[in-house]
């Protein structure tokens, strides 16, 4: 690894690797994009930069519509900045090797827009918005795709879909895995 040898052993390169999703090599391209952010002046692998800063570094988070989502679920201090090894979580769930149950359960927290803990008609209405960029549907076709949803998802008939519903709906639809997905 060269230079890289003082910032991250092949011990911790390996750890990562175990306890990821990630190829060595991806972690090694996240980790070299991350340098960028200071040069690799003082770098550690749990200093925090700025969200902005890191999201202008990946362009699969600068263009998806749930970046704001993302980086809330998966900044480990909630702090709206980002660590090295808060990427190398959110690039693990998202990557093709990561498990359907693992995927949908982090799915679950991001559609989750109000942080209650379940998804709601509410949510529902967010998720049509942004996928659709907000003006392609109207009400009425939001209205009846989140009851639809809300008829199919919610087994226990309460108004909501909670996270073992939500796990339970995904693993039925086969595309989830790859929608869910990106590479790095």
């Amino acid at each position: 690894m060269g230079s890289k040898t003082s910032i991250i052993t092949n011990e911790q390169l390996s750890e990562y690797a175990e306890l990821t999703y990630l190829t060595k090599s991806e972690i090694i391209f996240i980790l070299q994009k991350f340098l960028l952010l200071d040069d690799g002046r003082n770098f550690s692998l749990t200093k925090r930069f700025p969200e902005q800063e890191v999201v202008n570094l990946f362009p699969q988070l600068k263009h998806n519509p749930f970046r704001d989502r993302l980086l809330h679920v998966f900044s480990s201090e909630n702090d709206d900045r980002f660590s090295f090894e808060d990427m190398l979580d959110l690039f693990s769930v998202l990557s093709e090797k990561c498990p359907l149950a693992v995927k949908a359960s982090w799915a679950f927290q991001i559609y989750d827009f109000d942080d209650d803990n379940l998804i709601t008609k509410e949510d529902i209405l967010e998720l049509c918005d942004r996928i659709t960029q907000q003006d392609r549907l109207e009400q009425e076709e939001k209205m009846n795709i989140a009851d639809l949803l809300l008829k199919e998802i919610d087994l226990q008939n309460n108004g909501n879909i909670g996270e073992f519903e939500f796990v339970h709906a995904m693993s039925k639809m086969p595309e989830f895995r790859q929608t869910f997905s990106c590479r790095v």
